[in-house]
């Protein structure tokens, strides 16, 4: 008999096998828990249990009809100086889309000393025709800035920055274009559900995906989370009989 798989009695320490099976079990209950609440709302271990505030669709897919809460719109207004506007940042009142104008971005006008932004969310499907191989992740929003005085639309002299939060898997920021979309330079923030671009000029933006990509349908999640609990059960029931 191996020595080292002998214990002595009243040893309270498991011996490898038994620890191995625990082990085991707890992983199991923990991808049960991963695969039925993917994608998740609550950050799971990588990410600190981090929650996001459920996202307010225009539109909502028939899931969220009964619990959606509209979207908020957003409003400010900039002051001009002899050189243009300062450095600033105009947000949704809910978060879910902001633009951030660098310094000088609007140009000075004469008898102008402010502007007015504002950021309107909007269906996109309401907008026009989904981009081949794309489909539409989360609302639109309209931004757009006026001089105060004259309500003509303001000259941007510099690029902006163009932020939206997505609901699902988005990847693209598009800005919509007289015949279709345009494809923004793109970086996208998993953790905070985020996409970003510059644009060199303000109007409709919209988050969107491939259009192949899907989440792991309800039922299946359900199915595969159950797999991975039993699977756990029986590990810990055969850890007893060691």
């Amino acid at each position: 008999m191996d020595r080292r798989s002998v214990r002595r009695d009243g040893d309270p320490r498991p011996g490898p096998h038994r620890a191995l099976a625990w082990g085991l079990a707890i992983g199991a209950v923990y991808l049960g828990v991963v695969v039925f609440s993917w994608p998740p709302t609550v950050r799971l271990l990588y990410d600190g249990l981090v929650p996001l505030p459920p996202y307010r669709w225009v539109t909502p897919p028939p899931e969220r009809a009964n619990d959606n809460q509209p979207p908020r719109p957003g409003a400010d207004t900039l002051v001009l100086g002899p050189q243009g506007s300062p450095a600033a940042e105009v947000a949704t009142e809910d978060d879910q889309a902001l633009v951030t104008f660098p310094a000088a971005a609007l140009a000075p006008r004469p008898g102008e000393s402010s502007v007015k932004v504002r950021l309107t969310p909007l269906d996109p499907l309401a907008l026009g025709t989904v981009p081949a191989g794309r489909r539409f992740d989360g609302n639109a929003y309209r931004i757009e800035a006026t001089y105060a005085a004259s309500a003509a639309p303001v000259v941007l002299t510099a690029p902006v920055t163009v932020v939206l939060r997505y609901p699902a898997h988005a990847t693209l920021l598009l800005r919509a274009q007289d015949a279709g979309w345009q494809v923004l330079h793109t970086t996208r923030f998993d953790g905070s559900q985020q996409v970003l671009a510059p644009a060199n000029d303000l109007g409709v933006f919209v988050a969107a995906s491939p259009s192949a990509r899907r989440g792991t349908p309800t039922a299946a999640r359900r199915s595969l989370a159950g797999g991975f609990l039993l699977a756990a059960i029986l590990t810990a029931l055969a850890a007893r009989w060691r």
